[in-house]
């Protein structure tokens, strides 16, 4: 079935009815959905999807992440996509809900390519085999774009975080906004705050906790 098709509407019912009884089952066709919204570029769908989501309670710890298609209205978006079909980088994001922080994982390649971009940042650290870094606040907000819906907010902007702003990778300047599409799977977005004040939507990114990866009801 081509789900691109389909009215989102629809979809988000039967995902969530089909969570009441079969969760996990549920949740991969969720991330299944989403993937495929995001090959066929599909940004009028995401942003129902979006509009649809409820504030989430979650999530907490770690989390698989998925960029939801390509970056988009910004010009860095040209150079940025290419090289994320090589190597996404991004691997998902850490959170504590008892403190109200987090962080993103990385894959280890990250810490030697970002040092061309942001060569003065040093809140990256290695763990295992990934990379940790760019640490967030996060709290239930309404969200600074329409629909102004309630989202779970990600602000990289305080000063202990150390996060950059330079043009090329302005980490401190975006804004992360998510929602809870069904339990266990969110949809987010990330909203960029241009120098002149405009805000301005240029990612759509899905989350996920690890165990999914492996079946289960």
């Amino acid at each position: 079935m081509d789900i691109t098709a389909t009215p989102d509407g629809s979809v988000l019912r039967e995902l969530r009815d089909l969570a009441a009884e079969r969760p996990a089952v549920a949740r991969r066709l969720a991330w299944a959905y989403l993937r495929e919204l995001g090959d066929h570029a599909r940004l009028d769908q995401l942003a129902e999807l979006f509009a649809r989501g409820d504030p989430p309670e979650g999530p907490h710890g770690a989390m698989e992440g998925m960029i939801v298609g390509k970056l988009f209205g910004i010009p860095e978006a040209h150079l940025a996509n290419p090289l994320m079909r090589i190597d996404p980088t991004w691997r998902g994001k850490t959170f504590d809900a008892e403190t109200g922080t987090g962080f993103n994982r990385l894959s280890p390649i990250a810490k030697y390519a970002l040092r061309a971009v942001v060569p003065h940042y040093s809140g990256m650290r290695r763990v295992g085999a990934e990379v940790h870094g760019f640490g967030f606040d996060h709290r239930i907000d309404t969200a600074v774009v329409a629909p102004f819906n309630q989202v779970r907010a990600l602000d990289y902007s305080p000063a202990q975080y150390r996060n950059p702003s330079v043009r090329t990778f302005p980490i401190k300047r975006t804004r992360d906004e998510i929602v809870e599409l069904t339990p266990g799977v969110y949809l987010g977005r990330a909203v960029l705050s241009m120098p002149d004040g405009e805000l301005r939507l240029i990612a759509y990114f899905a989350l996920r906790h690890f165990s999914d990866e492996r079946g289960g009801r």
